[in-house]
């Protein structure tokens, strides 16, 4: 599984605006307490949350592609 500090950096290199890196970091919060509280894997929802938005800037005008190309 990608670890915290490479999925930052795949935000850093996706020149991630700041607001959309704020949106970021606060859903990762937001799955690990999910995760935590549901007995789940605290790590892989954290980095989903984190990631969730990664093709956002060049897939708002196509919201059928957003998703898959960050996958």
């Amino acid at each position: 599984m990608i670890q915290r500090d490479e999925a930052l950096k795949l935000l850093a290199d996706h020149n991630t605006p700041p607001s959309l890196m704020q949106h970021a970091l606060a859903a990762e919060a937001i799955m690990r307490a999910l995760a935590t509280r549901l007995g789940e894997d605290a790590s892989l929802w954290s980095i989903t949350g984190l990631l969730h938005d990664l093709d956002y800037p060049v897939t708002a005008e196509n919201p059928a592609r957003h998703g898959l190309d960050t996958a």
